[in-house]
């Protein structure tokens, strides 16, 4: 089964990757996990601040002003959520963008990024997942942002929200971004 496949079919039954990296209905950790009243809150990172990881295991922490300092991108959107549909127009910095200021992806390194992911957790500890093909600029070139701004108005402090276009329900539009974090190829 494609990452593509999993993902959609994560939205319907959660699929786990066991330790041999299988798809199957049962193991270990989940591709993306609905918020969990027993996971906690990520009260280690500033609400001011998300923190970014990459595959060496060192952070950087981005704030408001530094996200302002990159190129901002309007997305239009339109997925289905619980309660609905949902369309509006977002702005903000490429994900991509984001993960090359902080040293999170070396964009030199091709053969590393189609077998990379990067896990997008909210501060309720929801986690999604994106493969870094897809937004990468030679492969995919996905227009995933970190959102600051919807339909024009800026989002609340520290609330900010990874977009992905495209997607026709909205599990991996994470809301209230606390960490990223860029997983080493196996």
């Amino acid at each position: 089964m494609c990452l593509a496949a999993a993902m959609a079919a994560a939205e319907a039954d959660p699929v786990r990757i066991d330790a041999a990296d299988n798809l199957t209905g049962a193991t270990t950790a989940p591709i993306a996990a609905p918020p969990s009243p027993t996971k906690p809150a990520r009260p280690d990172v500033p609400a001011d601040r998300i923190l970014v990881t990459g595959p060496t295991g060192g952070d950087a922490s981005v704030t408001a002003e530094a996200l302002a300092k990159l190129p901002a991108v309007s997305v239009t959107v339109s997925f289905g959520t619980e309660g609905g549909q949902h369309q509006a127009s977002f702005q903000g910095p490429l994900l991509w963008d984001v993960l090359a200021q902080t040293g999170a992806i070396d964009a030199s390194r091709r053969r590393e990024q189609v077998r990379a992911i990067v896990l997008i957790e909210g501060r309720d500890g929801y986690t999604a997942a994106l493969a870094v093909g897809e937004i990468a600029p030679d492969f995919e070139g996905k227009q995933v942002i970190l959102a600051e701004r919807m339909d024009g108005r800026p989002l609340e402090p520290g609330h900010w929200r990874i977009i992905v276009p495209a997607d026709r329900r909205g599990g991996r539009s994470v809301r209230d971004v606390a960490r990223i974090a860029v997983t080493p190829p196996p």
